[in-house]
């Protein structure tokens, strides 16, 4: 696996990226282009290929909902209490102890920092209130979180 960066960081899951989500829309464009031609000369084709392009939709937007709503939002509490862990390992403080209240995005972009810059980014992110792309930006070691979903 490669270094981990500000360009290579996203994460593909390929069942639903490259294999779900292409035959649901050519299946899609295939319901589609049967209504098309079968508008003018057989309204019962175009009844039943209506219904299967709404259930074709509605699968693609209940996957799209649910696939990442549970995954996502353990996660995050996830991310954060490791985070929380982190700082404490490294200052003995709890974040919560900080007057700055840092937004789950900063700290989501924050847990890419290596421990020997995490102190000097959580500072500059206080004096800045800097947002989570600015956080990304300003990395200088680039810490990988190759285990995410």
């Amino acid at each position: 696996m490669s270094d981990q960066n500000l360009k290579n960081y996203r994460k593909y899951y390929p069942l639903h990226h490259f294999i779900f989500y292409p035959i649901s829309l050519v299946l899609l464009f295939i319901c589609l282009f049967q209504i098309v031609i079968n508008i003018n000369h057989n309204s019962s084709f175009v009844k039943i290929w209506s219904a299967i392009a709404a259930v074709v939709i509605l699968m693609i937007v209940l996957s799209l909902m649910l696939r990442q709503h549970y995954a996502l939002g353990l996660q995050d509490r996830i991310i954060i209490n490791e985070f929380k862990f982190r700082y404490f390992a490294l200052t003995g403080n709890r974040l919560e102890s900080l007057p700055y209240q840092f937004s789950d995005a900063q700290i989501f972009a924050l847990r890419f920092s290596e421990d020997e810059d995490l102190i000097e980014l959580i500072n500059n992110t206080i004096e800045n209130d800097w947002s989570s792309s600015e956080i990304k930006q300003n990395i200088k070691n680039w810490k990988a979180d190759n285990s995410r979903v």
